[in-house]
């Protein structure tokens, strides 16, 4: 099974947006440049679930960003599907769907059926095989709501567009960021079950999401990495994580902030 995923030594600087003022006194601490990713390289196989965990700041959503082309490193390389990013950005886009934590690009006017038209559009597909696709999708998470205003939905509808949005293209990479964020307990445990039953397990999708809850980590994913100041304090299934800190009863919580402490 060949690698969905490469990253290779990626490293990413932002820079505070100083004026001719700011820039007399750069040797403030106050405009140090931030390193949000520091050396990242790691690979993922297809068919699998990755779950990133760590603190607040630790470069979560910008490497996310990254892999999904908003982003460009300064340092190292990413390939999605032997496609790399900065040369083949256009193929690396149809090879993903990015579903963020809060989602603004929906059109609340208009009906959740006229705004998967419209991204179908913007995807390059035709009106008969977008008709097609969004059909199936309905029927896949079971919509029955299509046809009222955006704004009028629940937050766990939403989410179901945001997802819907996402796979509209059929990627073979989904990258959610905290997708379970402001769902109650059993919508979320229903659409990490849909993900995992439906997309991966049935579809062969691979997916790569970020949560702060220990429980979903669990729950929801074959491996995990543990991110803190940008760089990768831990990879793999939880025997391998144990077997970093040399504790084979551990849990994921335990081995969190183990890790986090480097």
């Amino acid at each position: 099974m060949n690698n969905l995923l490469e990253v290779e030594h990626i490293t990413k600087v932002f820079y505070p947006s100083l004026s001719f003022y700011q820039l007399l006194r750069l040797n403030s601490r106050h405009f140090k440049p931030t390193v949000a990713l520091e050396d990242i390289s790691f690979s993922l196989k297809k068919g699998l679930i990755l779950g990133i965990l760590g603190p607040n700041g630790a470069g979560k959503t910008t490497l996310l960003k990254m892999i999904s082309t908003l982003i460009l490193p300064d340092k190292g390389r990413v390939s999605v599907n032997d496609y790399t990013l900065g040369v083949d950005e256009e193929k690396i886009k149809c090879s993903l769907g990015l579903i963020t934590e809060e989602e603004r690009s929906f059109y609340w006017r208009l009906t959740g059926r006229q705004n998967l038209e419209f991204f179908a559009c913007l995807y390059g597909m035709d009106k008969k095989n977008a008709q097609n696709r969004i059909s199936a999708l309905f029927d896949l998470f079971k919509v029955d709501y299509a046809d009222k205003r955006f704004d009028s939905y629940s937050t766990g509808m939403k989410k179901n567009f945001a997802l819907i949005r996402g796979l509209l293209h059929n990627p073979e990479l989904l990258l959610l960021d905290e997708p379970t964020k402001s769902l109650d307990y059993a919508s979320a445990t229903n659409l990490r079950k849909f993900i995992k039953d439906n997309l991966v397990k049935t579809q062969g999708k691979t997916v790569i999401f970020t949560t702060h809850q220990m429980d979903e980590a669990l729950d929801f994913a074959d491996l995990f990495m543990i991110l803190d100041k940008g760089k990768i304090c831990g990879f793999g299934t939880l025997d391998e994580l144990r077997k970093i800190i040399k504790n084979p009863a551990a849990t994921l919580s335990q081995i969190f902030l183990k890790l986090t402490r480097c």
